[in-house]
């Protein structure tokens, strides 16, 4: 393999090459085939690998690295997911006064939020939050979304700068954008957040939170370690080391050949039945067609072994990498000779009363219109809640879930959580 700058990835595969015997953690001890063959980089806080939660070895070095990719001061690892360094970004903001939810939201930072204690000042729009007069505090807002639609943050940012109100930005499905001149930029803001697992080859839950200032890494330093597993993966870590390593060299060629083999896989913008959604990620390839249910084009797919990213209502969602794009001819092909037939029942997210109060009780479907709900539902993905905490069900509402409950998050076992 090409050697690319990546200290962390050298230092695990350097310890995982020298191991004789390993009387340590986890218990596999290095060993196996199938689905244990990365078991010898599974490694733990031995001498020399540092420790993650403390960084001042090769993990900070690593992470110092990422933040110069991304272009920010300072980098933080997780490999929870991104879920884990929203909690974190929260814990940290709690300390600067208000919160602000500004646009849709993740579901990460309403479970953050129930969590803390934190009882978020919720503005559906930017031009809402422009209402107000903030002083400090933090805005959280989505940079771009589960479709590859870029965000225009410019005047938010100006917006919160103005009043002292520090940014944090969930840029989740944006990680890649630092490596290539043909994708969106990345996000301004204060602190971001990547789930550097959605477009980079790294290992599932690996994330990274980029910040701009010394004060804000401190103390999202600080909280990382009361809210990170104590047993952080190696292997997520390394794999973080090395795609930013390769990336930084060969970012800028793949997302050209990606950009290439979608043109050439879609030479007239649509595909049988399906248009393509226009957005701003090239990467973040969506068929649409409208009116139709997109679930059933997927369960199509996966049925011939091939696994779309998501159903969003009309819309077909297929991520397009630099291990995938030759398969896009494929793709084309099946979509062209797809006939849809299930129509689309939407869902509409209207004002809703709200109740406060109560302890959490689980009830059937059928028994929730009425009461208000204990936790966050909705659709994953994306995984933006069309249910918050304490919004009262409608009969509409107990409906949908029953019929849905295969597909919604925040129920237990197809029941759900009330207030009473």
């Amino acid at each position: 393999m090409k050697k690319y700058h990546a200290p962390l990835y050298d230092a695990v595969a350097a310890a995982a090459a020298r191991a004789s015997a390993r009387f340590c953690m986890p218990g596999h001890s290095g060993s196996g085939s199938g689905l244990y063959a990365s078991a010898p980089f599974d490694l733990t806080e031995i001498e020399g690998l540092d420790n993650m939660l403390c960084p001042t070895g090769v993990i900070r070095e690593a992470e110092d690295a990422a933040a110069r990719a991304w272009g920010f001061k300072r980098a933080l690892f997780f490999t929870a997911g991104a879920t884990s360094a929203m909690h974190t970004a929260l814990a940290a903001a709690r300390d600067r006064g208000s919160v602000y939810a500004v646009g849709e939201l993740h579901r990460s930072f309403w479970g953050g939020c129930a969590l803390l204690g934190i009882c978020p000042e919720i503005y559906a729009d930017e031009e809402a939050f422009f209402r107000t007069d903030p002083r400090g505090g933090t805005a959280f807002f989505t940079a771009v979304d589960y479709c590859g639609v870029k965000y225009r943050e410019e005047r938010l940012l100006s917006f919160c700068d103005a009043h002292g109100v520090t940014t944090v930005a969930d840029e989740a499905h944006g990680a890649h954008f630092a490596f290539s001149e043909l994708l969106p930029q990345p996000s301004r803001a204060d602190a971001v957040i990547y789930g550097l697992h959605k477009t980079l080859p790294v290992y599932t839950a690996g994330a990274l939170m980029c910040l701009r200032s010394d004060r804000d890494a401190d103390a999202s330093a600080f909280y990382r370690q009361r809210v990170h597993t104590t047993s952080p993966s190696y292997t997520v870590m390394a794999s973080i080391d090395l795609a930013r390593a390769r990336y930084e060299c060969e970012g800028s060629a793949v997302y050209r050949m990606i950009k290439e083999k979608v043109k050439e896989a879609f030479p007239a913008r649509r595909a049988g039945a399906f248009g393509i959604l226009q957005n701003d990620d090239f990467s973040r390839l969506v068929l649409i067609n409208e009116g139709y249910a997109a679930s059933e084009f997927v369960l199509a797919l996966t049925e011939k072994g091939i696994y779309p990213e998501a159903a969003i209502e009309d819309k077909a969602v297929f991520i397009v990498t630099e291990n995938n794009a030759e398969k896009l001819p494929l793709l084309a092909a099946e979509a062209e000779k797809f006939v849809p037939a299930q129509k689309l029942v939407r869902t509409e997210r209207t004002a809703r009363e709200i109740r406060t109060g109560g302890m959490p009780c689980i009830v059937d479907a059928d028994d929730c219109a009425g009461f208000a709900s204990a936790g966050e539902i909705g659709t994953y993905p994306p995984g933006v809640p069309f249910i918050k905490t304490g919004e009262v069900f409608t009969p509409a509402d107990a409906e949908f879930i029953k019929k849905n409950a295969h597909m919604l998050f925040g129920l237990v076992n197809g029941r759900v959580v009330v207030l009473k």
